[in-house]
């Protein structure tokens, strides 16, 4: 008999493993007629394409989100158990193990309160082994709390911490697990992705006593949609999805989900994980320097905790400037824990403080383009030469966009998944296309802006580019190319590549490019390009003016 059945209520045990679709989802087409749930066969009026079959039941553990998640963290899909969030994979290890009056779960408080209240719904005792004065683990001390209940089921940790943001050593949880091999051990890694730590969910997966609670609502923006999942041994994870509700994840959320773990979408999480990480280094010792404010500890995690001197006047003063915070008198009398926001709200918050800083005003933008030809993600910041990293599947165009932000002086992220089975045309044309799109949104009213922009010699071959961010597209191309392919890149491509993105831009471009080398020639006209971006995109003069005598462009 394994840990996670010695553990397990009575209840959970005599409850048989169900599926509420009869295993039908892996024996039947998804066009199988569905007559069995007795779901309504309309959908709802005046829905659009993404709530378009929410009258039909999803699948308890939609096999696609599944496999996603699973490969997302590293593990096998009989290893992870999708939830409605962490907090219902919390409630489900208590509702798994937890029998009232009788068995206990340990916190080490300030801690997420999601622990102790889930615990005490179930009738479960709660056991306190509190942090050090600085908010650090009291490895000793705690083991040595433990190892007196006899009836521990669960004992959780949160790391990094909720609400100190402090990250506890690897070497430390697992010898905690070794100390107690009759205790599951729940690690909570809500946060882990802004901490500079490895996750333990693949030693999870070996042991049969430590389990991790992984969420996509903060690396992934999905906390709306209540999306996470249970890490463990295949034995436990079977054991606690019997206590899960039997359609625990609604439509709008799965889709939700899987959108946004798509391949082409992960370069641009990371990215905003990284500005994440970086704006909260920086509003630290700003807020470290406010008045009211005695001690800010920056851990890893998308938020900072202070200590502030007058926690009543500090609140009196946010909610007049419309700031929402979370106040935690129990993790310190006057302790505050903020998140990280954008760059308009953090400004926000430190002129609530009295602090006189603007984060620095950036051109940036993101952009998802999908169709059934291709899956792209793009995000552009003129105010960055970094990072740049380019995937269409087709090397020669990454090079090449990648010449473009090069010489434009700008970051560039781009990930495309397209139908190259048919050929390049629809990535290369769709790549330019979300490319273009990118750089007008980046671009928003175009003050202060050079707007013009120049010729470029490489080798025998010598490309002149002229642009004008007019906002009236115009595309005009003269040059020809002997060979028909550069690797896997159509030579015919690159006038219309320029055309996408005159046409998304609104720019007027034209390219006049001569020379023997078709590689020299399309690469100078790529290189051009981006020189001309350079000059057009950069700020001169007023900020605010408009480079137009008509006032608007």
């Amino acid at each position: 008999m394994s840990l996670a059945e010695r553990l397990a209520r009575p209840e959970i045990l005599a409850l048989p493993p169900f599926d509420l679709s009869a295993n039908a989802n892996a024996l039947f087409a998804r066009d199988a007629v569905r007559l069995d749930a007795n779901e309504n066969p309309y959908p709802p009026l005046g829905a659009d394409a993404l709530s378009a079959n929410v009258n039909r039941y999803p699948e308890p553990q939609p096999g696609h989100l599944v496999r996603a998640m699973a490969a997302l963290y590293g593990v096998g899909t009989e290893e992870l158990l999708v939830t409605r969030g962490a907090d219902d994979a919390i409630d489900v290890l208590v509702r798994t193990f937890c029998q009232p009056a009788i068995d206990a779960v340990s916190i080490c408080p300030p801690t997420f309160a999601a622990y102790a209240h889930f615990a005490l719904l179930q009738g479960a005792r709660v056991i306190e082994a509190p942090l050090s004065e600085g908010f650090e683990l009291d490895l000793d001390a705690l083991l040595a709390k433990l190892s007196e209940e006899s009836s521990l089921k669960l004992a959780f940790l949160c790391s990094p911490n909720n609400p100190t943001g402090n990250v506890i050593p690897r070497a430390d949880i697992l010898r905690i697990a070794d100390a107690l091999p009759e205790t599951i051990l729940v690690l909570d890694e809500a946060y882990v992705e802004f901490a500079d730590v490895e996750s333990l969910a693949a030693e999870a997966v070996r042991r049969p006593n430590l389990v991790v609670l992984r969420t996509l609502s903060k690396a992934f923006g999905l906390a709306g949609a209540r999306v996470g999942a249970l890490i463990g041994n295949r034995e436990l994870i079977a054991l606690a999805a019997r206590a899960m509700a039997p359609y625990p994840l609604p439509s709008l959320s799965i889709a939700a989900a899987s959108a946004a773990l798509s391949p082409a979408r992960r370069p641009l999480h990371a990215e905003r994980i990284a500005r994440i990480k970086a704006d909260r280094e920086r509003l630290a010792p700003l807020l470290a320097a406010a008045p009211d404010v005695e001690k800010v500890r920056s851990g890893g995690a998308n938020f900072l905790f202070l200590e502030v001197a007058d926690p009543a006047g500090l609140a009196d003063r946010l909610r007049s400037a419309g700031v929402r915070v979370r106040f935690r008198p129990n993790a310190a009398p006057g302790g505050v824990r903020v998140s990280i926001g954008t760059d308009a709200e953090n400004d926000a918050l430190l002129a609530a403080l009295g602090i006189s800083s603007k984060a620095p005003d950036r051109r940036r933008a993101e952009l998802v383009r999908e169709t059934k030809e291709t899956s792209i993600a793009v995000a552009v910041d003129l105010d960055a030469a970094a990072p740049r990293r380019v995937d269409t599947g087709v090397p020669f165009f990454d090079h090449m966009l990648d010449q473009v932000a090069a010489h434009g002086n700008f970051s560039l992220l781009l990930n495309c998944k397209g139908d190259l089975e048919i050929d390049a045309h629809h990535s290369l044309e769709d790549c330019a296309i979300a490319f273009g799109q990118a750089l007008s949104k980046a671009l928003a009213e175009r003050r202060g802006i050079g707007r013009f922009g120049f010729a470029l010699p490489m080798d025998e071959a010598e490309a002149q580019v002229l642009i004008d961010l007019s906002g009236r597209p115009y595309a005009q191309f003269e040059g020809d190319f002997t060979a028909s392919h550069i690797g896997a890149y159509p030579t015919e491509m690159t006038p219309h590549i320029f055309r996408s993105f005159a046409d998304t831009l609104g720019a007027a471009i034209h390219v006049r490019v001569t020379g023997e080398n078709d590689h020299h020639k399309t690469e100078a006209c790529f290189k051009a390009f981006g020189r001309a971006l350079r000059q057009a995109v950069a700020r001169e003069g007023d900020r605010e003016a408009v480079p137009s005598t008509k006032g608007v462009l």
